[in-house]
């Protein structure tokens, strides 16, 4: 599954409708994307798309050069599960 890059947001749409996406807003200048969104289609749970998602924020941010404050359930329970994601996790 290919996803579609904006500013703060990640997806995938099928047929014009979005059926996956995670969305990290820019805060504080820009230094830190917070992640307060994700969310996969229930037809579509149970395949790793939210942690494909996930993973390719992770590259963004790192290659960004800014941290990563995991806002949304899953982003904070990823987070909490991945030692190499709590390297670029923003501690306030």
């Amino acid at each position: 599954m290919e996803f579609t890059y904006e500013p703060g947001r990640l997806f995938h749409e099928t047929d014009g409708i979005v059926d996956a996406e995670i969305l990290f807003p820019a805060i504080l200048g820009g230094a830190v994307w917070s992640i307060d969104h994700t969310y996969v289609d229930p037809e579509l749970r149970g395949q790793g798309i939210a942690g494909r998602m996930l993973a390719e924020v992770v590259d963004r941010a790192t290659k960004a050069n800014v941290q990563l404050k995991p806002v949304c359930t899953y982003a904070r329970q990823a987070f909490f599960r991945n030692p190499e994601y709590q390297k670029i996790a923003y501690k306030d």
